[in-house]
């Protein structure tokens, strides 16, 4: 294989060349470990994660548990719960997000790769 996965410093891990890379080349093929459908919004992306989860294996479990985490996402679910504290419907939709805050920060995190 032409790349390896390392430790990038505080980006996490990212791929890394280990020989020159000519234009065009194919790196690497894989499937994706959680697929979102595009009409689904954030508000209900930790479900979806989540019933994608229920599904993998132990150690499936384990390796997406062990993605690189994104420092702040439980923070923001907590503002987003506190902020939505006079409002019941948004209270609802923020309380979902905070129940799958581990599962959406890895989403974020892998999404961050993309870019």
């Amino acid at each position: 294989m032409s790349v390896s996965v390392k430790n990038v410093g505080e980006a996490g891990r990212g791929l890394v060349a280990l020989k020159d890379i000519k234009n065009g080349e194919l790196i690497v093929r894989d499937t994706a470990v959680i697929a979102i459908p595009a009409n689904v919004d954030v508000w209900e992306a930790g479900e979806e994660i989540m019933r994608q989860i229920k599904k993998m294996s132990s150690t499936e479990k384990e390796d997406f548990y062990n993605l690189t985490k994104k420092d702040g996402i439980h923070q923001l679910c907590n503002d987003l719960v506190e902020e939505a504290s006079g409002d019941t419907k948004r209270l609802s939709k923020a309380t979902k997000i905070a129940k799958f805050c581990d599962e959406i920060y890895n989403y974020f995190t892998i999404n961050d790769y993309s870019n």
